[in-house]
């Protein structure tokens, strides 16, 4: 009899109406390596057991809102209370001069500030941040603060889990949210490292005040518009060499779109960009399509 005194049967989260449901249905969570490497990172640190447990709460779209404001991540999550969770988490801000260190090693490799200000971040900045003794991702638990209303003494709980969750997948959508989290937003990393690649090329560039370099002026080999309108769209010669893998599935959908960061506009309660990236999937399969039925047709002739 105490047996079935003393047992509870798993409560049912309450269901949320357009909650925020991650994109993903199975499998792991995150698209990028960015975001993949954010839940390993949380794997690493020691709540790899406890993360799973918010899963499915991030599947079943329980996140109710997410917005993160000065460095701090937060929440409201439906759990089976009536009234939502409030959910904070931050990671450790970087100092002035730690952000300077930061942005003068990044500045002086070119091809990581070409795909920084591309919106891609390149896979090896963890050594530049290794150089000035830094993480761009928590390597340790103590980076992390975490709060919730719940009355679960587990870190992270079901909750907090779920919005780690939702949160890889915004770093899908925007990478430089990490670096927001550690105190410097997409707009000041960025102008930063132009600013400082700017003094980088004055310096290389600056021609020697005794043997000053003389250049005659460039001029254009192009020829006018009037006199190729008739071939205005036919393909040139570097266009038939240009490596086309239509049947090679992108490791990123839509890399390019995604590049561009998460769109100002949204149509119900749907970010414009994830109703775009379908589009390119279908565009690519119907070309594919077409591809192999042309094909098909040239061979039975």
């Amino acid at each position: 009899m105490s047996y079935w005194r003393d047992y509870y049967p798993p409560a049912n989260p309450i269901k949320v109406k357009d909650g925020i449901a991650a994109r993903s249905k199975k499998g792991n969570i995150g698209e990028t390596w960015w975001s993949k490497r954010f839940i390993k990172a949380l794997e690493m640190i020691g709540i790899g057991s406890r993360l799973q447990r918010g899963r499915s709460y991030a599947r079943k779209g329980q996140v109710i809102n997410i917005s993160i404001d000065d460095a701090v991540v937060h929440a409201q999550v439906q759990g089976t209370n009536p009234r939502p969770y409030s959910i904070s988490i931050s990671f450790s801000r970087f100092t002035d001069q730690q952000w300077d260190e930061i942005f003068d090693a990044l500045s002086s490799q070119a091809l990581f500030t070409a795909m920084l200000l591309g919106g891609e971040i390149p896979k090896e900045i963890e050594t530049v941040f290794a150089v000035v003794r830094l993480s761009l991702l928590p390597s340790t638990h103590k980076e992390i603060k975490t709060n919730c209303s719940c009355p679960d003494s587990a870190n992270p709980c079901k909750h907090i889990a779920a919005v780690y969750y939702i949160l890889a997948e915004k770093f899908d959508r925007d990478p430089f949210l990490i670096f927001t989290l550690r105190g410097r937003n997409r707009e000041v990393v960025l102008e930063e490292l132009r600013k400082r690649r700017r003094t980088v090329d004055e310096v290389v560039e600056k021609p020697d005040p005794v043997h000053p370099e003389v250049h005659e002026p460039k001029r254009s080999i192009e020829p006018q518009l009037a006199d190729c309108l008739d071939s205005f769209w036919d393909a040139r010669e570097t266009l038939d060499t240009f490596p086309i893998y239509l049947h090679i599935k992108p490791e990123l959908e839509a890399a390019a779109l995604k590049r561009l960061g998460p769109s100002r506009f949204k149509i119900g309660n749907k970010d414009l960009l994830d109703l775009l990236v379908p589009v390119y999937a279908k565009a690519r399969e119907y070309v594919t399509k077409e591809i192999k039925r042309a094909g098909s047709e040239v061979h039975n002739d």
